[in-house]
């Protein structure tokens, strides 16, 4: 169910986009997908310590998903802001139910261990982990999950950093973009940069050495060519 938000907002990014409606989604896409992403190692989580184990949880939370998807495509669809905020609540709600359950069972989860699964995440999918995180620089939070109580610290933490999110995603003059799209557009920065002296030295040594102005100028438009072909991806 905690899936359902992201997978109904990239769907509607996705139809207004193909529609030629609205661009500015293309980075939001990326930040819901490692949402959901994140949200799906909590559902695994909690399925690693015997939660889909009866019948009726299962039976309850795949339908009641599928209507939730359905209530927040309309939600979007009628006002993005107005979903967005829905989902805030719902996640802030979520901060203190996880904080609540943490203070209540502290001494008991601090002595059972944490699933690998829950290791795996938070040690090995640090790109995906850092996407979603749009007020803290990429690698800025690394939990150490040892215990059970570190996991839900961990999965609590997630929640505060999604109601970060959909705060974001609610300002007009805050176009959300992902920690690492961000180092990507620094880097390509810094590359033009050298790229840049590096071409404009070697029309020196051209011209020094007395290459024909015509050749030189060929091989330096081929440079600037691919430069210009890739930068704009990065």
């Amino acid at each position: 169910v905690a899936r359902m938000p992201y997978f109904s907002y990239v769907s509607c990014l996705h139809l207004y986009e193909s529609l030629g409606w609205w661009r500015v989604g293309m980075q939001m896409k990326r930040i819901h997908a490692a949402e959901e992403f994140n949200e799906a190692h909590h559902l695994l989580t909690m399925e690693a310590l015997g939660g889909d184990e009866s019948w009726t949880t299962r039976f309850l939370g795949q339908h009641s998903a599928i209507i939730y998807y359905w209530v927040l495509v309309a939600m979007w669809l009628i006002s993005p802001t107005l979903a967005y905020n829905f989902s805030e609540l719902i996640e802030m709600h979520a901060v203190d139910t996880y904080g609540e359950f943490l203070d209540a069972n502290a001494e008991l989860l601090k002595t059972l261990p944490a699933p690998p699964i829950t290791q795996y995440y938070y040690t090995s999918e640090t790109y995906m982990f850092d996407e979603f995180q749009t007020r803290q620089p990429a690698g800025a939070r690394r939990p150490q999950v040892e215990n059970l109580y570190d996991v839900f610290e961990a999965i609590r933490d997630d929640e505060a950093e999604h109601v970060a999110t959909m705060a974001d995603c609610q300002d007009k003059d805050f176009l959300v973009r992902s920690p690492n799209y961000e180092k990507a557009v620094a880097a390509a920065i810094t590359t033009a940069a050298a790229a840049n002296l590096y071409l404009s030295r070697a029309a020196e040594q051209m011209e020094e050495a007395g290459m024909d102005e015509e050749v030189a100028a060929s091989i330096l438009d081929t440079v600037t060519g691919f430069l210009d072909a890739i930068f704009p991806f990065l």
